[in-house]
């Protein structure tokens, strides 16, 4: 997914929760303001990814992606079937 879709993303979730303003009564100036907030989030999300890219790593073997660090404690445990 390119930059741009994930700020059309960003903004529809942004817009749902009110934090961008939408008015259907004024589709102009409603527009204009999304306009404004996709540029800011797509320049952000490049910048995101050209430092992510830039970014040394250090490998040190004990690298635990953020989904093992956050998401164990949070799993609900598996029932296992015998056959």
């Amino acid at each position: 997914m390119n930059d741009s879709q994930r700020a059309w993303e960003l903004a529809m979730v942004l817009i749902a929760n009110g934090r961008i303003p939408f008015d259907p009564a004024n589709p102009s100036g409603s527009v204009k303001i999304l306009s404004r907030h996709l540029k800011a989030l797509e320049a952000a999300l490049h910048d995101q990814a050209i430092s992510a890219n830039t970014a040394p790593m250090h490998i040190t073997g004990h690298e635990h992606t953020r989904h093992e660090r956050l998401g164990k404690s949070h799993r609900k445990p598996s029932l296992v079937c015998a056959d």
